[in-house]
């Protein structure tokens, strides 16, 4: 007994010490002033007074042997809601199952039950489109190799009748030459 006697003393010595001078002399009164600021904090904070109440009321689970597994077994669905809400985050995850609840209607339409009957169909359809957009690329390749043939062929065109216009206009030009020296002369 006298080895806990020091081992008390010893406790409050580094206790009063580390705090310097207080009004308390020994642990017990140190314990119950910590309680009381600790009420004082409680009250200030209700979230936090709402997590020690149901803290303290899974706490034989929570804290069990250590077996975490077992913990998660032994803990009923409103409890582990209760654990998620005392996170910081409970808001978050309110409005995912919110989501989550107006999203099953569209994910469980009847149309994707008939989906993988379907499936055949739809890769027939993928493997015609894909044809189709190759037949399509093809066509788009030949009908540029005709439309820069027929613009080639405009130009070699245009050029032929440029210079055939200048032949006549100089043919033209070499009549009435002779026809003005044949008047005159």
């Amino acid at each position: 007994m006298d080895v806990l006697n020091a081992r008390l003393e010893s406790l409050e010595r580094s206790v009063l010490s580390a705090d310097g001078p207080t009004s308390t002399e020994n642990v017990s009164e140190q314990v119950a002033l910590i309680e009381r600021q600790l009420g004082r904090v409680l009250a200030d904070h209700a979230p936090l007074t709402q997590g020690l109440e149901k803290y303290d009321r899974l706490k034989g689970i929570i804290d069990g042997d250590g077996d975490l597994d077992l913990s998660r077994r032994l803990l009923g669905l409103g409890a582990k809601t209760e654990l998620i809400l005392l996170n910081n985050g409970a808001m978050q995850t309110l409005a995912d199952l919110r989501t989550i609840r107006d999203l099953q209607s569209k994910i469980s339409q009847p149309e994707y039950s008939a989906a993988a009957e379907l499936l055949p169909r739809a890769r027939e359809l993928e493997q015609r489109h894909c044809q189709q957009a190759a037949e399509l690329k093809q066509a788009v390749a030949d009908i540029s190799s005709v439309v820069d043939r027929y613009h080639s062929e405009t130009e070699a065109l245009s050029e032929l009748f440029i210079r055939w216009d200048q032949i006549l206009a100089g043919l033209e030009c070499g009549a009435t030459e002779l026809e003005t020296k044949r008047r005159r002369g």
